[in-house]
C-alpha cells in the first residue's frame, strides 16, 4: 500500500483488515482465505566492550534470569531459553523475509550504500552479524540490555548496553545514520511515537527507519476467533500487562501512521500471516507454521511470569494452569488460526 493517508491508522481490532496487503510467500488480497489441509566467517574478529561486573549480576526469578542493567524496564528473561527461542525465531524470519535482512531500498552500490546502521534491541546480535556481513564498509552498532551478544563478530559491528527509552548516546555514530532497525520489539518501549520521533531525528536525509514486527493477537480467514480461545485471550492478557507495566503492544498495527506523524516520506507497510500449527497447505507454510506454533509455546512462561505477576497479580501457580489451556489451544486446528507480522518503513526527506 502506497497511501499514506492517516485514516489508514484506524483500530483493526473489529477485524476490519481488508486496508492491509497482506503475505504469505507472495502478497495476497487480504479477502482470499489460506486453504486449510485436513555463524561466522574466519574474517570475523574478537570484539569486546568494557563492562562493568554489575551488569552481569542478573536478576534471577521464577526460575529465570533477567538483566540487571536498568533492571525491571524489560519483562521478558536473557537466559539461555530465552536465547534459543530468539535463534528460532529469527530462523523463522528468514523464511518468511526469503532471506532478506530488511525491506527498506537500501543501495548496494559501495559509493551509496549505508556507512552508519543502528540496530535497537539487537537480541542474541544474529540480524547485526549478518547485516555487518552483507555491508562491510558500514559501521554497525547493535544495542541492548544485557551483554549476551557473541564475541566473535566481524570488524566493522560492534554492540552496546544501552535502552533506546533513554536519551540516546551522542557522538558521531549517533547522528546522521543511514538505517536503523526495529525487529521484535514489543514490550521495550514506552512510547512508540517517541522512538520514531528520535530514531527520524538522529538519521540522515535520505536515511531510513525500519520496524518489523508481530500484532500480539491471533486471527482467521474461516471465522473469527472467540475471545473464550485461550490462546485470543492470553493475547489479550498480554496487551493488558503491557499497558499497565507502561511498554504498550498496542501500536503495532498504526506503526504506518505513526511513521508518517513523525515526518518520514515515502511510508511503505506489508503485513504477513504467520500461520500458528499445521494447518495450511503447502510445505513451506506448514514449515512456517510449526516453526511459530514452538516459537509461541516457547515465549509463553517468559512473557507471561514477570509481567502477570507484577502487573496482573497472578501467582506462578495460576499463570502455570491458564498456559496448560494455552498450550492446548495452540494445537487447535480447526481455528485455522494465523498472527500478523508488520513491517513498515520510512525515509527523511532530503533537506
Amino acid at each position: 500500500m502506497n497511501s499514506n493517508s492517516p485514516s489508514d491508522s484506524h483500530s483493526l481490532r473489529d477485524g476490519d483488515s481488508d486496508k492491509f496487503e497482506f503475505t504469505f510467500e507472495f502478497y495476497l488480497d487480504s479477502r482470499r482465505r489460506i486453504e486449510s489441509d485436513v555463524s561466522p566467517g574466519p574474517e570475523h574478529r574478537d570484539e569486546t566492550q568494557s563492562l562493568t561486573e554489575s551488569i552481569y549480576e542478573y536478576h534471577k526469578e521464577y526460575g529465570r534470569t533477567y538483566h540487571a542493567y536498568r533492571a525491571g524496564s524489560y519483562h521478558v528473561p536473557n537466559d539461555v531459553i530465552e536465547h534459543e527461542r530468539q535463534e528460532n525465531q529469527y530462523e523463522l524470519i528468514k523464511i518468511l523475509l526469503d532471506g532478506r535482512l530488511y525491506l527498506a531500498p537500501l543501495s548496494k552500490d559501495p559509493v551509496r550504500s549505508p556507512r552508519k546502521i543502528l540496530d535497537l534491541a539487537t537480541g542474541t546480535g544474529r540480524w547485526a552479524v549478518e547485516m555487518a556481513d552483507e555491508f562491510p564498509h558500514a559501521q554497525v552498532i547493535g544495542t541492548d540490555l544485557s551483554p549476551v551478544q557473541p564475541e566473535l563478530v566481524p570488524p566493522n559491528l560492534r554492540f552496546e548496553i544501552d535502552d533506546g527509552n533513554e536519551e540516546w548516546q551522542d557522538g558521531p555514530d549517533w547522528h546522521d545514520i543511514d538505517y536503523i532497525h526495529f525487529r521484535f520489539t514489543v514490550v521495550s518501549w514506552a512510547d512508540w511515537g517517541q522512538m520514531l520521533r528520535v530514531a527520524f531525528e538522529r538519521l540522515r536525509p535520505g536515511g531510513y527507519v525500519e520496524m518489523q514486527e508481530p500484532d500480539c493477537d491471533i486471527f482467521s480467514d474461516n471465522a473469527e476467533i472467540p475471545i473464550t480461545n485461550p490462546l485470543k485471550a492470553w493475547f489479550r492478557d498480554l496487551r493488558r500487562a503491557a499497558a499497565l507495566a507502561n511498554r504498550p503492544i498496542d501500536a503495532v498495527p498504526h506503526l504506518k501512521q505513526l511513521f508518517i506523524e513523525a515526518g518520514f516520506v515515502d511510508v511503505q507497510e506489508k503485513v504477513y500471516k504467520i500461520p500458528i500449527g499445521d494447518w495450511p497447505r503447502g510445505r513451506k507454510l506448514k514449515q512456517m507454521g510449526r516453526l511459530w506454533r514452538q516459537n509461541v509455546a516457547d515465549g509463553l512462561p517468559g512473557f507471561s511470569y514477570a509481567l502477570w505477576n507484577k502487573w496482573l497479580d497472578r501467582s506462578r501457580e495460576q499463570i502455570d494452569v491458564q498456559l496448560v489451556e494455552v498450550r492446548k489451544a495452540l494445537s487447535d486446528k480447526k481455528s485455522r488460526a494465523y498472527e500478523r507480522f508488520f513491517v513498515v518503513w520510512g525515509r527523511k526527506p532530503e533537506i
